[in-house]
């Protein structure tokens, strides 16, 4: 009787005791790399020099090897751009893709090294990418591969690898907060910065937009918010340039903390964050679908965007323990599986989230299938239009 106890503990007990969650798919969400300012400081004349750029080749081919003879490249000319020096406004820096070569790098250590989850050399039918259709998400998506798969200098008879990076066009494009896919956007951002407590935050900031109109020259900043102010200052800050004289570290401190209430109380609002990156969200879960029912081989998926597509995205499901999202910040959504079920663990910048709704760091698939089948409207138009 007791050998017989003993068999059955083995059959039946013992794989459960020493199963663990095995990685299905990874999908990573970045936000860009260091860039150059999208707006520059009023009359401050400050130079800005890019030296990452790009070699493109035009084909009416979809072959993943090539082989070239010429290849072609764009130059932006000297002082002739919105900001002074060689760089386009928002250009990703060699300080942003290295960034974001990092983060490939960890990747690769996590994914590859020690676990052997990815092979060892890029594979299309694993790997699958996605990018906004702007210079400074694709290069920051090529950083990020080129950890994640370091290339080798090919001799001159080699073919070249051809990588694709998906793309949307802007007026459809949902990885972020789109007013020409969803006119409501627009509306309920006015509709927002029209309340009385936003007002009242300005009111707060007063003394500092006074102060910074002084240092500028302006009565209205020159057209900037102080959202915009604060994010040109961290391109500073970034790169070691001196700011204006006049700009103080407390001036820097309360703009700051004003980016993130601002972001903070426009995506804190459920409607706004919903129709910001619920189609987004929507993408991600039938991914995960599709490799729970074997639909596709895609391990590892990445899409690189910005700072609008993970804010609202990540205020969304409820989580409200990140504060803001810097250069190369990024967000992954890994599905588990063990022993026939599925789960889901969240992290952003590799520390696990907690979704609220299922007070778990690892999510069953149910419960988050759930959570979000809850989120998406029976129609998209519908929440969309303007009221």
């Amino acid at each position: 009787m007791n050998n017989l106890k003993i068999i059955l503990f083995i059959t039946i007990l013992l794989p459960f005791c020493f199963t663990t969650k095995k990685l299905q798919l990874y999908q990573l969400v970045t936000r860009h790399g260091d860039r150059s300012p999208l707006y520059p400081l009023p009359n401050t004349g400050t130079e800005w020099y890019c030296y990452l750029t790009q070699y493109q080749y035009p084909s009416d081919t979809f072959d993943d090897k090539i082989q070239l003879s010429r290849l072609y490249r764009e130059k932006f000319p000297l002082n002739e751009q919105v900001l002074e020096g060689n760089c386009s406004i928002g250009q990703l820096t060699m300080k942003g893709f290295e960034q974001h070569k990092s983060v490939g790098t960890n990747l690769r250590n996590k994914l590859i090294l020690e676990t052997n989850f990815l092979q060892d050399k890029l594979d299309q039918s694993e790997t699958y990418v996605r990018s906004t259709d702007i210079r400074r998400t694709l290069l920051s998506a090529q950083g990020l591969l080129e950890g994640l798969y370091p290339t080798t200098t090919p001799q001159q008879s080699d073919d070249i690898d051809v990588v694709t990076i998906h793309t949307i066009d802007d007026q459809t494009d949902n990885m972020y907060p789109n007013s020409d896919l969803c006119p409501r956007i627009a509306q309920l951002k006015e509709e927002i910065e029209n309340s009385e407590e936003y007002k009242n935050e300005l009111k707060q900031m007063q003394d500092v937009t006074d102060e910074l109109n002084q240092i500028f020259g302006t009565t209205d900043l020159g057209g900037l918010s102080l959202s915009n102010i604060y994010s040109t200052i961290i391109c500073y800050q970034s790169h070691n340039k001196d700011l204006p004289s006049g700009i103080t570290e407390n001036m820097i401190d309360r703009l700051h903390k004003h980016h993130n209430w601002k972001l903070n109380y426009l995506y804190g609002n459920p409607e706004l964050s919903k129709i910001a990156s619920v189609s987004f969200l929507k993408d991600l879960l039938e991914s995960m679908l599709f490799k729970i029912n074997n639909q596709n081989n895609y391990k590892f998926e990445l899409y690189s965007g910005h700072e609008s597509t993970l804010y609202p995205l990540i205020q969304l499901l409820g989580i409200n323990t990140v504060d803001e999202i810097p250069y190369a910040g990024h967000l992954s959504f890994q599905l588990l599986k063990e022993y026939k079920k599925y789960y889901v663990r969240i992290t952003f910048n590799d520390q696990v989230l907690t979704v609220p709704q299922c007070k778990l760091e690892d999510c069953p698939f149910n419960s988050f299938y759930k959570l979000v089948m809850e989120l998406i409207p029976n129609s998209f138009s519908s929440i969309c239009k303007t009221k």
